[in-house]
């Protein structure tokens, strides 16, 4: 394995690690007995990687006749090597877009939430908003319309993505600076072969192709009454957990089973190269096999499957499988390896054959997934809007509407299996 190989899994590690700690977090609880098992083997495997790390930079010191070291004492959580055209670092799941400086000039942590934003805009009293903030924030008042500094967007966007279960699982994050952004990802592995002295070499190299990623409009909306907002002190983490719980639910819809079809990006379920594994004609209750079939599909070819993303459902039934004597099975190692996150994106109702009670399991390297996101969000308020029947004039309302740019983009599409045909 190389150093840049062995560096990428120690930094999938530690993501994983971190993922598992800012859950029960989240949850303002500890960690289970699953939880803990997870974590002793990504830190095993953090060490062993670590250990190769300094064995291999040391061989490479000595034969180059130099004494310059791998600086391991660097914390994993860095940003990784791989960065977009413009030069920005692409993240991993337990890194923040707030830490990357703010492309806009808006200061890097921001002075006011989006709270007083929101009160300034409807109320028309900008005195609590710095000068500069006020000055980018302004949008179409007439309209309603601002667009929020870069370091309170990138705020309520690791927000989101904290919430997504698709970045829990491991999937990257690149931040787009324009509308397009192209990337290289692999669709063809390089292969050695021996050689024989002045014969001709048979090995082939790597085979690339560039994607495109193009922002997509993705829109969240918030209602709150005006009373709320004109009194109360602190509805900032209401309204900003309001907009990011709704942005995370789409971008898991999206990068999962999204069609491709404007405006939605194409998702997992969607992408060429994708294995698409059925579990028969009219579908089956899954079982482990058909798991550890999907994994091998995907280390076959030269994919580590660290997750599979299930509806609740299917989770329910894994839980449930029992031997003849009603006994708990026990799962194999394959299976006991890979993080299970739910989701209700999922649906329960397809149709496969005659069956029309069917989901869907995504099995995969998720750090092949790449979510391309701009950093900034635009916001608009309006206390005459109608949304569906629900009208805030009427009902003395505040509709916020927000919106990002983002897109969808395989790696290694060969990395993922999509089972069909799960039924309960």
């Amino acid at each position: 394995m190389t150093i840049y190989e062995l560096r990428e899994r120690r930094a999938t590690a530690w993501a994983e690690m971190q993922n598992i700690t800012m859950t029960a977090e989240s949850d303002n609880r500890r960690l289970t007995a699953e939880e803990i098992k997870r974590w002793d083997r990504f830190e095993a495997q953090l060490k062993a990687a670590t250990d190769e790390l300094r064995v291999l930079e040391g061989t490479r010191a000595h034969t180059s006749g130099t004494s310059t070291a791998l600086d391991l004492s660097e914390t994993p959580t860095s940003l990784t090597d791989m960065r977009t055209t413009a030069g920005t670092p692409v993240l991993r799941s337990a890194q923040r877009l707030s830490s990357l400086p703010p492309s806009d000039g808006s200061p890097p942590e921001p002075s006011v939430g989006l709270d007083t934003i929101v009160r300034a805009t409807i109320t028309g009293d900008w005195s609590k908003v710095p000068p500069e903030e006020r000055a980018m924030s302004i949008g179409t008042p007439s309209a309603g319309g601002f667009a929020v500094p870069e370091a309170l967007s990138s705020k309520i966007i690791d927000r989101a993505r904290n919430q997504a279960r698709v970045l829990q699982a491991g999937a990257l994050t690149v931040p787009m600076d324009t509308n397009t952004l192209k990337l290289a990802r692999v669709i063809g592995d390089p292969t050695a072969a021996w050689k024989v002295e002045n014969a001709q070499a048979s090995a082939s190299d790597m085979t690339l192709e560039a994607v495109t990623f193009t922002a997509r409009t993705l829109i969240s909306i918030v209602r709150a009454s005006v009373e709320l907002v004109e009194d109360a002190d602190q509805i900032d983490d209401t309204i900003e957990s309001a907009l990011a719980s709704a942005l995370a639910l789409e971008l898991d819809a999206a990068a999962l089973r999204g069609s491709g079809t404007a405006p939605s990006p194409r998702g997992i379920r969607n992408q060429t190269g994708v294995t698409i594994q059925s579990l028969g004609v009219n579908g089956a209750t899954p079982t482990y096999g058909n798991f550890s079939t999907a994994v091998q599909t995907v280390r076959e070819a030269n994919g580590e499957p660290n997750a599979a993303i299930v509806a609740p459902r299917t989770a329910g039934t894994l839980d449930r499988l029992v031997d003849s004597t009603g006994q708990p099975l026990r799962a194999p190692s394959s299976f006991e390896e890979l993080r299970i996150l739910t989701s209700a994106q999922i649906p329960v109702n397809l149709t496969q054959g005659t069956s029309t009670d069917t989901s869907e399991a995504f099995v995969g390297d998720w750090s092949s997934l790449m979510i391309g996101v701009r950093r900034s969000i635009t916001i608009e308020v309006s206390r005459q809007a109608t949304t569906g029947t629900d009208s805030a004039f009427d009902r003395l309302q505040v509709h916020i509407r927000a919106y990002l740019r983002a897109d969808v983009q395989l790696a290694t599409p060969a990395h993922f299996v999509v089972m069909t045909g799960l039924r309960p």
